[in-house]
């Protein structure tokens, strides 16, 4: 069993006085932790200190020491941005403090049969204001979503004020059990790029393409951030549609551009695409439907893909999905192609491809070991992208397909 995690959309109509008081007290149990975790402070001691200071329910002070358990040093709670407004005098001193306590959350335990603090009761949610004290306030859940709601299971609950004001946002995590599916026998990989996303469906067998095709949303890069989400949700369900027809898994590259030449440009047009929620999103969606997906370093996969377009006959960024679909299912032969052996898992180059040619001897052994493993690679390379690289590629039976978002 494949174990996911679900985040069920919510919605209350409504601003509730108890809830904005325990919003105050939550975001300062955040901050008291965040300020006593960074001195040195034990956590048991932590909790212990802040339910005497907040007089908040001890579930509601844990799960705000989980929430700032991986932040850096020199977090500013409400954001950089907020605080100059305060500084520029654009806001009072009340709005910078309301806007800053906006969240309220309470992690679920499965001892304890779901979330003791903010508990799902039909369409109302509980929410509890002190030491058996709770209110109830009608809450909106879609109906698709209710079947992942069951009553023995622990689920997390995170409340977060509209930027109106008016009424709350509510997000429902939930841990969903999903069968392992067999072993799929074809790779459907994804080149992302600004405006467009064009894929490879791959057999792992003979490496053989399958069919190529690209899906358009250049609607996305000027949408506003409500009409983005949909264009991703629907551009998700157009990957899934063609993965399943073809019962191949799907496998997205891992964009890191904080190290690269150049990385300002590069930066921008990455936040362009949207490539890191369109990740998200797949991350959780594909799953749900029998579709296996992972992310994967797609680094020089361009530059193969410029190699293989001509003889493949299609444009380099089809190429570059095929070249992806290639390193994912045989990283030997996309390492003779290319030619160099490189070790980039986590979406950033090697260092010793990017570190420079110095003077010192680390930079010069470096390089002796990289020449070694670049023959190694090209002797053990398999017959058939041998051929390849004569200028002999056999032209393939293939479909190449264009839809639109």
């Amino acid at each position: 069993m494949i174990e996911l995690d679900l985040a069920i959309p919510g919605s209350i109509d409504r601003s509730v006085p108890e809830i904005e008081a325990l919003m105050y007290r939550f975001g300062n149990a955040r901050r008291r932790a965040y300020a006593m975790k960074w001195k040195g402070i034990d956590r048991l001691e932590i909790i212990r200190q802040l339910n005497r200071e907040t007089d908040l329910p001890a579930r509601y002070v844990i799960t705000a020491c989980d929430m700032i358990e991986t932040l850096p040093p020199h977090v500013t709670f409400g954001g950089i941005a907020l605080q100059r407004l305060r500084e520029q005098g654009k806001i009072s001193n009340e709005e910078y403090r309301r806007r800053r306590n906006s969240i309220l959350a309470c992690r679920g335990q499965a001892n304890c049969k779901g979330n003791l603090c903010l508990r799902i009761e039909g369409n109302e949610l509980r929410i509890t204001t002190g030491d058996h004290k709770w209110i109830r306030v009608p809450i909106f859940i879609p109906e698709r979503y209710r079947r992942y709601l069951k009553d023995n299971e622990a689920y997390t609950v995170l409340i977060k004020r509209h930027t109106n004001g008016n009424g709350y946002d509510v997000r429902i995590v939930v841990d969903v059990e999903q069968p392992e599916t067999k072993e799929p026998e074809r790779v459907m990989a994804l080149d992302i790029n600004s405006g467009h996303v064009d894929f490879a469906i791959v057999k792992k067998q003979d490496l053989k393409p399958v069919a190529f095709g690209k899906i358009d949303y250049h609607e996305l890069l000027s949408a506003r951030k409500g009409r983005k989400q949909i264009l991703l949700h629907r551009m998700t369900n157009k990957v899934r549609n063609i993965a399943m027809h073809y019962k191949a898994e799907v496998v997205a590259g891992k964009l890191k551009t904080l190290h690269s030449r150049g990385r300002r440009r590069a930066n921008r047009k990455t936040q362009g695409m949207n490539q890191f929620e369109m990740r998200r999103i797949m991350r959780y969606k594909l799953p749900l439907n029998g579709v296996r997906y992972s992310d994967r370093s797609e680094s020089y996969t361009s530059k193969v893909g410029a190699k293989l377009s001509k003889p493949l006959g299609l444009d380099v960024h089809k190429a570059s999905a095929y070249a992806f679909a290639i390193k994912v299912i045989d990283y030997p032969s996309f390492t003779f192609l290319h030619g160099v052996h490189a070790n980039e898992g986590d979406g950033i180059p090697s260092m010793r491809l990017n570190g420079g040619s110095g003077p010192t001897a680390l930079h010069q052994t470096k390089s002796l070991m990289h020449n070694e493993l670049c023959t190694q690679v090209h002797d053990e390379a398999t017959p058939r992208i041998k051929v390849w690289a004569e200028g002999s590629i056999e032209p393939f039976n293939h479909t190449v397909l264009h839809i639109g978002v």
